[in-house]
């Protein structure tokens, strides 16, 4: 695991616990914010019950001096001086010296309503904050995946774009080559008229090469721009894959090697180009990946029209063809890849496919190889 991804999970954890820790210090404070209007409410009442004490010291000293001629100016004075307790006579034979002095009743109902109060805020505060943890957390752990994931595509994206780099290098560095050592050798032998010929054609097979390679390049700039505008017409789908199919193969030497099984008289709206460079392509692919006979079938019924091109290759794993159209995409290491290609050839298939509002499958091959089959709507 390399050093920013080391970074990365490091702070996500430490961006987690902090939360989780900031949330159980929210919490605990809440409950002590609570327990200490509890006892705020328990302590006025205690005082209520110490209040008690100096009353009863008071009202004694007030009947030893005969200050009160009966009941009703004893309680009138205790109203007036001890508006928190109440005077209760429980001696009816001579209330002066049987009475009760206390807290009054609604006192004690306050605090038990206070308290009740307090127990259901907490209640409620709770499940509030239960419920906010868990969306904030679950939003939170949602924005380090998703984050997590576009790093890692970043990473991917910028790995495969370096492969990009040194694959394009490649694949136009060789036929340039190739095509100043056919030149050198024109000028530097005197060749006979059939080696002439044959220099000749494969330095237009390496530019045809190049030629393609530049089309796909620029095809696939205007693709990823939206600048690319279809020509759509009514066109002989059988006729221009018999066409593209034999011109693909007489300067590669493939003619005994591509089977044909196409259904005459195939119309579809399209684009011819686009068509072109969707057959060619998938073309290429199959020939990069099998060194046998690559079938290709055309054929149609009253609602769509089927372009498969079969090849006995070595397949596709499920887990690459699930990218197998992103761009740059290509299948193996890049260290270990024998074959040739940019990673742009069934990007753009895909992309072409889809201005046709067609459909593209890979499926398997029997009994080895794949599948490439293209739906169009008739």
């Amino acid at each position: 695991m390399n050093k920013p991804r080391l970074i990365f999970i490091f702070l996500s954890i430490y961006i987690v616990a902090a939360f989780g820790w900031w949330g159980y210090a929210h919490f605990r404070n809440s409950k002590t914010i609570n327990d200490l209007e509890i006892e705020n409410s328990k302590l006025r009442t205690a005082a209520d019950e110490i209040l008690c004490y100096k009353a009863s010291t008071d009202i004694g000293e007030e009947l030893k001096e005969d200050n009160f001629l009966d009941t009703i100016q004893m309680q009138n004075y205790f109203k007036e001086k001890y508006n928190t307790l109440e005077l209760v006579f429980i001696d009816t034979v001579n209330p002066f010296n049987g009475y009760l002095i206390r807290p009054k009743e609604e006192a004690y109902n306050k605090l038990e309503r206070e308290t009740n109060i307090s127990n259901a805020k907490l209640s409620r505060k709770k499940w509030m904050y239960a419920g906010e943890g868990l969306v904030m957390i679950g939003l939170l752990i949602w924005g380090i995946l998703w984050v997590y994931k576009t790093f890692e595509k970043s990473i991917a994206l910028n790995q495969q774009q370096n492969n990009f780099l040194l694959s394009i290098t490649h694949e136009l560095k060789t036929p340039i080559a190739s095509v100043k050592l056919y030149l050198e050798t024109l000028l530097k032998r005197d060749l006979d008229r059939e080696q002439q010929k044959s220099i000749l054609q494969n330095s237009i097979n390496d530019t045809n090469r190049l030629r393609t390679l530049v089309d796909n390049l620029l095809l696939s700039a205007q693709l990823e721009t939206n600048h690319y505008e279809p020509l759509m017409a009514k066109v002989n789908l059988s006729e221009l894959v018999n066409q593209v199919v034999d011109a693909y193969a007489k300067p590669r030497n493939l003619e005994n090697r591509l089977i044909k099984n196409i259904e005459q008289e195939v119309y579809i709206t399209g684009d011819a180009f686009a068509l072109e460079s969707i057959i060619i392509n998938l073309l290429s692919n199959a020939e990069k990946y099998s060194d046998q006979n690559i079938t290709i079938l055309l054929k149609s019924d009253n609602k769509q029209a089927v372009l498969s091109i079969l090849d006995l290759g070595i397949g596709i794993a499920d887990a690459d063809k699930q990218r197998l159209f992103d761009k740059f995409y290509r299948v193996g290491k890049e260290q270990t890849r024998k074959t040739k290609g940019t990673g742009l050839g069934l990007f753009i298939v895909k992309k072409l496919v889809k201005f046709h509002h067609a459909t593209i499958e890979v499926k398997n091959n029997h009994p080895n190889g794949t599948n490439f089959e293209v739906s169009f709507i008739v």
